[in-house]
């Protein structure tokens, strides 16, 4: 029994180095996925805390929302209503009511030009821009109460009024002295910030004909965001940036164009779309919230939301977004999606060159150079806070893939081998730069390079017999 049991035990084929080998591999790039997962935390709260640096833009100007032109104005009504009437007959005495009312522009033409540039603060910075707009367009008298006692004002609405740079033109009807600006739009509460021109009795004659045109030009900063409420019965807005990546929402633009000079954009919007009349009953408790809504920032996105008293979407208003939809963060982010691949890719080819060179590489060396390829998501990280991501893109990738190449020249005792190991580095880090900078292919290019690396895993392994054999030769 003994005997027979020494027999099998001695029968049996011992564990091909090769499957130890592979094993290992296979087991130790999981392990790598630890400090992989480690690094990519450490980009996410990096990029986050980038995110939160906010005050850079805020002190340059906040995401501007414009509301303009709007002729706000006010009188005594002293006429009275049927139940006035009825109740007058009573002998009750019924009082004059002051009345506030905002007239809303026939046609409104804007054209906005914007110019972005870089804010920094320390490794942060912030994207900010100067706008210029010119409204043109007409009011029509057919819209205004027919009383002589009004008070009148030209009302622009501009949500971070100290980022205003300067009143170019501000002028209504025909008359060519401008209108005195002065702080405050005379429209609240139904948009409070911004600025107006008292209409004097300089301006009695503009009531005579059918329209009042107006003529405005003014100079603003402003950050992230840009924004336009329709007024108009008619509305033709043209907007045009140097920035290459905006993002529209609200009312989309009916023409677009962007390249690598930025983006210009055409609106032609109708009155239909909005929820507030023509004429605008100030007194009345209005909860028109186109006029009221803010801008907060979602810190855990790449997006602004926008919020109301009553938590309306903002579909009707014209809104624009400087949206940088590739930072450094993100790509860094994204090339560490790619470690498994790509370090799992690398120490299959180190184990081809220890087959090939037939010079047995110890299972340490293997751990050296899976943790030299971790590291190059941590030194690009650190280095593009300081460089921008283009430098610190090439310094990470010579300073990981010099020393590999002469590590692997080292352990197979062969310089082709070393050559080998830089081509192929420098290759796979060339493609992943590639993917990186994209945006729209980013996803097609990945999987296109993941079908390559499978392909040519099947065209190596296509005869595994040599791999045994040439372990045996090892051996």
């Amino acid at each position: 029994m003994d005997n027979n049991s020494y027999k099998i035990s001695n029968n049996k084929k011992p564990f091909s180095p090769v499957m130890k080998k592979l094993i290992f591999l296979i087991v130790f790039v999981i392990i790598l996925q630890i400090p992989l997962l480690f690094v990519g935390g450490l980009i996410e709260r990096r990029g986050k805390l980038f995110k939160t640096v906010t005050e850079i833009g805020n002190e340059w100007g906040k995401s501007q929302k414009i509301i303009a032109p709007v002729i706000s104005l006010s009188y005594t009504d002293s006429t009275f209503s049927k139940d006035d009437s009825i109740r007058n007959e009573k002998n009750i005495t019924v009082q004059p009511v002051q009345k506030r009312m905002a007239i809303l522009p026939e046609e409104l033409n804007a054209t906005i030009e914007m110019k972005d540039e870089l804010r920094h603060r320390g490794i942060y910075n912030a994207t900010v821009y100067t706008a210029n707009i010119k409204l043109t367009g007409y009011f029509s008298t057919k819209d205004f109460p027919d009383k002589n006692d009004m008070t009148a004002y030209l009302s622009i609405g501009l949500s971070d009024t100290k980022a205003l740079v300067k009143v170019n033109k501000f002028k209504l009807g025909n008359i060519e002295q401008d209108l005195e600006a002065m702080s405050g739009t005379m429209a609240s509460p139904l948009f409070t910030n911004g600025i107006s021109g008292q209409i004097g009795p300089e301006y009695d004659g503009i009531m005579e004909g059918d329209k009042i045109p107006f003529e405005i030009d003014i100079d603003f900063r402003g950050s992230r965001e840009i924004s336009i409420l329709p007024l108009g019965k008619k509305n033709h807005f043209d907007m045009k940036s140097n920035w290459k990546s905006p993002s529209f929402s609200g009312v989309l633009p009916t023409e677009r164009n962007i390249d690598g000079n930025g983006f210009s954009a055409k609106w032609e919007v109708s009155n239909l779309i909005r929820n507030y009349p023509q004429v605008i009953d100030i007194n009345e408790e209005n909860n028109y919230l186109d006029f009221i809504q803010d801008f907060y920032y979602d810190y855990n996105s790449d997006s602004y939301e926008e919020v109301g008293e009553y938590g309306a979407d903002g579909s009707s208003i014209v809104k624009v977004l400087l949206y940088n939809s590739v930072t450094d963060y993100t790509q860094i982010n994204r090339a560490c999606k790619y470690g498994f691949l790509f370090i799992l890719m690398s120490l299959v080819i180190v184990y081809i060159f220890e087959i090939v060179s037939k010079k047995v590489a110890h299972y340490v060396q293997y751990i050296v150079v899976g943790f030299s390829l971790v590291m190059f998501y941590l030194l690009l990280l650190s280095l593009s806070e300081h460089l921008g991501f283009e430098m610190a893109y090439l310094i990470s990738t010579f300073a990981i893939v010099m020393p590999n190449s002469l590590y692997i020249a080292s352990m197979t005792e062969n310089k082709k081998f070393g050559i080998g190991m830089f081509i192929f580095l420098s290759g796979i880090y060339a493609i992943l730069f590639s993917i990186l900078r994209m945006e729209q292919y980013a996803l097609l290019a990945g999987t296109l390079l993941i079908l390559a690396v499978l392909y040519v895993v099947m065209y190596l392994t296509k005869k595994a017999d040599i791999f045994f054999k040439l372990e045996e030769e090892n051996n």
